[in-house]
């Protein structure tokens, strides 16, 4: 048996699936693509894949990831399930996993979100406004400094936590551009979890109703080496090189 993780994309409609419709796309294309996966035991036998973090319903990634366990070595993993996965949901990458790397869901510990608000107006009224961001009017002449002014912001508020346990801001750039906001971020993860609601909702209302119309593309899914982060699927790590 070897196990292999494979890194994919899930970007156009197909954000729209949840969690558990991608789990059982992925059944299917496997099956479809005739990939001899090992398969659990007992009455109803499942095959044996596992899952990074969960993405929310809605949102894009250029940078998933799942280990699934195989009888054998498969050169062509990539391009077999890509013939029979739908439009929007392709792996990019594949390697075999060493046994004593540990699954995606205890190693992942960071996450890197590229956020697009658009429609917003940040002088004056719209639901969403830079007062809002910084506490208060900014001096006249000083508005280009405003992307400055709400990263300064958000990194006094959620750079600077203690081991308590909660996800932590690592870097950040804010930009503003056509009438809107590109914030791009990176966050530690913890249990499954990043900074978005806790650190943007209080500015831009609570995403899952839209009260300012935005998309999320998460870029990238990282694991941490000695003080450090790197891709889940880069040599050192799949290789357990720590």
């Amino acid at each position: 048996m070897v196990r292999y993780r494979i890194r994919y994309q899930k970007v156009g409609a197909v954000r729209f699936a949840s969690h558990r419709d991608l789990l059982r796309v992925f059944r299917r294309s496997l099956a479809a693509a005739d990939v001899p996966v090992c398969y659990s035991q007992g009455f109803n036998p499942h095959p044996k894949l596992s899952f990074g973090p969960s993405l929310r319903t809605g949102w894009e990634s250029l940078d998933e990831y799942m280990d699934v366990l195989l009888e054998r070595h498969l050169d062509d993993l990539a391009d077999r399930c890509n013939a029979t996965l739908p439009e929007g949901l392709r792996i990019v990458e594949c390697a075999p996993v060493d046994e004593t790397v540990p699954k995606l869901s205890a190693d992942i510990a960071a996450a890197r979100y590229e956020v697009t608000v658009d429609g917003c107006n940040f002088e004056d009224g719209g639901p969403m406004t830079w007062r809002q961001f910084v506490g208060q009017p900014a001096e006249a002449g000083a508005q280009t400094d405003l992307p400055g002014r709400l990263e300064d912001s958000l990194r006094s508020q959620f750079g600077q936590r203690s081991d308590d346990g909660s996800p932590r801001l690592l870097e950040i750039n804010i930009t503003q551009q056509d009438g809107g906001l590109r914030i791009d971020y990176l966050s530690t993860m913890v249990q499954g979890k990043s900074l978005f609601a806790e650190m943007l909702e209080p500015y831009m209302g609570e995403s899952l109703r839209m009260d300012v119309p935005l998309q999320v593309v998460r870029k990238e899914l990282l694991v941490e080496r000695q003080g450090s982060y790197h891709s889940p699927i880069s040599k050192g790590v799949v290789q357990n090189q720590s």
